[in-house]
């Protein structure tokens, strides 16, 4: 047996196409597999995404007897670096196959080589370079559906890493919300009196305006978090501008206390089945099954939330968690999710218990010192 490790350059476009198609040569026979779409990885990887205009990253690849085997990228963002104070690198876009350890090893140890020559102490793998653009790996639940926007990976991607030396240092925790315990009806009670609040869908009419008020929320709310750096207005924009047209108003919320925009809130329909049948791409056809297919779900939830600290105590958190559940209730759906929470953030995590919400840890991102 013989393999090579190789870097490839982000530059070229035949080594971009391989790199992105290889995760589905190498998993993508499972029926739980959800392919990112191509065009997106193609825009981050060659540079053009406004997630990437901090960032240094390299791509490489593990062939084993002719064969490849194994990718990731390395990848450094400055921005987030002088955010958070710390020397921090990333591996990422990493997908492998099975019985393929010792080249993955490799695979990683240059990875980490490259890193650490450009000054980097400490690696979080995986992380695409930015939350928003994919980060952690299923550790647990291998059988379920994955929910959107998380994807499913085998299980023996974290043994490759743990081998490597990384350790499962951030836990991330999904809760269940269910509308009809009675947790979550005494809060449903608290909220409907609460007349010191509004909660109100965005208008789209202004969207440019709307996104601007939940962009500085969001990063007000998300500063602590350690994989968030605050983001532009154009990563805002690039993140949600092509979901426009199929987002409904009423899972993107903006709730006031005394006239004032004092917290957020939005949630996501669970379109996994619409994303696995379009197979990584996302072309005229994909746009219009997208737009055709996006009001019809079985599963959602709030993926983020955001009160300012002046707002405490007001009951804002409540009021916008329980609006956007009410759309989903009006659609059917008798629970529905609080994800991710990072295991640290004990706050969060007790909102989502105050919601009646029972929770378990599916993704972990690892880490690892170099040196």
């Amino acid at each position: 047996m013989t393999f090579q490790v190789r870097e490839l350059s982000t530059s070229d476009p035949a080594a971009l196409t391989s790199f992105i198609g290889l995760e589905r040569q190498l998993i993508g026979a499972s029926p739980l597999f959800v392919s990112d779409i191509d065009a997106d990885v193609l825009q981050s990887l060659s540079g053009r995404s406004k997630f990437y205009s901090d960032m240094e990253h390299t791509m490489f690849l593990a062939v084993k007897d002719g064969q490849a085997v194994a990718r990731c990228t390395a990848l450094i963002n400055r921005r987030f670096q002088q955010a958070k104070g710390q020397a921090l690198g990333f591996v990422g876009h990493f997908a492998a196959a099975p019985d393929s350890g010792d080249v993955v090893l490799g695979m990683i140890e240059r990875a980490e080589a490259w890193l650490g020559q450009r000054g980097v102490t400490r690696v979080v793998a995986p992380f695409n370079g930015a939350a928003m653009l994919g980060s952690g790996i299923l550790t647990t639940a291998f059988d379920e559906e994955p929910v959107f926007p998380f994807r499913w990976n085998p299980p023996y991607y974290a043994g490759y890493l743990t081998e490597a030396g990384y350790a499962p240092t951030y836990p991330l925790w999904y809760y269940t919300v269910d509308f009809s315990s009675d947790r979550y009806r005494d809060v449903e009670r608290r909220v409907a009196g609460n007349t010191r609040v509004r909660v109100r869908p965005i208008n789209k009419k202004q969207w440019n305006q709307e996104l601007d008020t939940i962009r500085g929320l969001f990063n007000e709310s998300f500063k602590e978090e350690w994989e968030f750096a605050p983001l532009t207005s154009d990563e805002f924009h690039e993140f949600l501008d092509a979901m426009k047209p199929m987002l409904d108003p009423r899972q993107m919320l903006i709730g006031d206390v005394k006239g004032e925009p004092a917290g957020f809130c939005f949630g996501f329909p669970d379109w996994t089945p619409l994303f696995r049948s379009f197979h990584g791409k996302m072309g005229i056809a994909q746009i219009i099954r997208f737009m055709l297919g996006a009001k019809r779900y079985r599963r959602a939830g709030l993926i983020a939330i955001g009160v300012r600290p002046e707002a405490a105590g007001s009951g804002l958190a409540h009021a916008l968690a329980v609006a956007l559940y009410r759309r989903y209730q009006e659609h059917g759906l008798t629970e529905a999710l609080y994800y991710p929470v990072n295991e640290v953030n004990t706050r969060s995590r007790k909102f989502a218990e105050s919601l009646g919400g029972t929770g378990r840890v599916l993704y972990h991102c690892y880490d690892r010192r170099l040196g």
